[in-house]
């Protein structure tokens, strides 16, 4: 993923849905665990890339930021999944330097 949408001055249509995923699981009644059960067939309609979809199901938060998701929304997400703390603070630090050097 060569596009770092977080630094674009207008989001691309991935970065939408991106967010829209994230925003539906946690905060629309009975999609946690719909999301839960089986992440893949809960995005089966949403136009995303398969591969973003996998960044979603395997909670990649650092790639997800690269990609123009949220942080509010990633910060939700990890909470909402019960991600430890310190495996979210890794994701977020692996990237660290890929996003301050674009």
């Amino acid at each position: 993923m060569a596009v770092r949408n977080w630094q674009l001055a207008m989001p691309t249509p991935e970065c939408y849905w991106i967010n829209r995923v994230l925003f539906d699981v946690h905060h629309k009644d009975g999609h946690l665990q719909r999301y839960l059960d089986n992440p893949v067939d809960y995005m089966k309609d949403i136009s995303l890339p398969t591969e973003v979809k996998h960044l979603i199901r395997d909670n990649a938060i650092g790639q997800l930021y690269l990609a123009g998701a949220n942080p509010y929304l990633l910060r939700a997400h990890a909470l909402g999944v019960r991600m430890p703390e310190d495996a979210f603070l890794r994701s977020l630090r692996a990237v660290g330097s890929e996003a301050s050097h674009g």
